[in-house]
């Protein structure tokens, strides 16, 4: 991945942290989602079977993690980050997200541990740490100068 976008490094250290867990991803984008009326950044992680280890008896073609962060402008959504997961299509395409019982700055290691166990166990575990502040910080001032400009 390459760093134009606000929020790639908070995706690269997910998918760090994922790789040392074994779990590499097949494919991580991020990308500014702008097919609604209010434009958002999302990222999206792809698990599969083949590559990160996901059980195909449980999730036959993968799954993937959703993470977005929204303006606060759509009347739908609250300003900020949210993590969602859902089950990959043989088609490439995925159902409808579910939420991951996850903060939306959760620290990328507590967030494999949820993936781990949603891929493993059918049920993700919550968790609440959240992504060291000195990381943190220099992601969200980089996507507050994204919203001023979007």
């Amino acid at each position: 991945m390459t760093h134009t976008l606000p929020h790639v490094p908070y995706l690269d250290a997910i998918e760090a942290a994922l790789t040392e867990a074994k779990m590499e991803p097949e494919q991580t984008d991020a990308f500014v989602e702008d097919s609604y009326d209010v434009p958002f950044l999302r990222g999206v992680i792809t698990l599969t079977p083949e590559t990160s280890g996901v059980p195909a008896d449980r999730f036959r073609h993968g799954l993937v993690l959703i993470w977005d962060w929204h303006t606060g402008r759509d009347r739908y959504y609250d300003r900020g980050p949210v993590w969602q997961w859902a089950r990959l299509n043989e088609d490439g395409s995925n159902r409808d997200p579910e939420p991951l019982p996850v903060p939306g700055w959760v620290a990328p290691e507590m967030l494999t541990g949820t993936a781990a166990t949603l891929a493993y166990a059918g049920t993700p575990t919550p968790m609440k740490s959240l992504w060291h502040d000195h990381l943190r910080a220099p992601v969200e001032a980089a996507i507050q100068e994204w919203e001023a400009r979007s």
